[in-house]
């Protein structure tokens, strides 16, 4: 998939030039990198879903917590029955601490890996950062990431965003 990287030279024009691609619906901007956060620049992105890190880390939680559990109870009244101060082998208020923390510890381990994963990560090199003066993102300039779609849609994705006032436009391979 090839995606056009389009540099600006200030945050008013990236934001401007993001909101009349999103308006004109001819291509679609995928992302937007700049030195700063942008005031507006995250609503005129598409493709922002909705994490799936908040649903994993509850089913991580309830699984640990039920794992927790069931290890417990598992060997007090199967595996190691020991009659201790006259209680059931199967002491409820007794498996409570080990159960919580089980359940803390399911949550966070599947919230990592999940966010990890929604992520893409981990990836330790992007071909967006073999574009050409692309380190400037993290300085002085603005970059928006547009999908042209066919080839054939390129060079009119290259002039629109030309006419939009950017000041140069190069093709990032993913």
């Amino acid at each position: 998939m090839t995606l056009l990287l389009a540099e600006f030279d200030s945050a008013r024009s990236l934001l401007d030039a993001a909101r009349q691609t999103r308006e004109a619906s001819t291509f679609r901007v995928i992302d937007a990198f700049s030195p700063f956060a942008v005031e507006g620049l995250a609503e005129e992105i598409e493709g922002f879903a909705t994490s799936p890190v908040r649903p994993a880390m509850l089913a991580g939680g309830i699984a640990g917590g039920a794992f927790g559990l069931f290890l417990q109870w598992y060997s007090a009244a199967i595996a190691l029955p020991i009659m201790a101060g006259g209680r059931p082998f199967a002491s409820w208020p007794d498996f409570f601490f080990v159960t919580f923390e089980m359940m803390v510890f399911g949550a966070a381990t599947t919230g990592f890996v999940v966010l990890l994963w929604s992520c893409g990560l981990p990836r330790l090199h992007h071909p967006i950062f073999d574009a050409p003066d692309f380190e400037r993102a993290t300085q002085d300039r603005f970059f928006l990431e547009v999908d042209a779609g066919k080839a054939a849609d390129r060079a009119a994705a290259r002039q629109y965003l030309h006419a939009l006032g950017a000041l140069s436009v190069s093709e990032v391979e993913t």
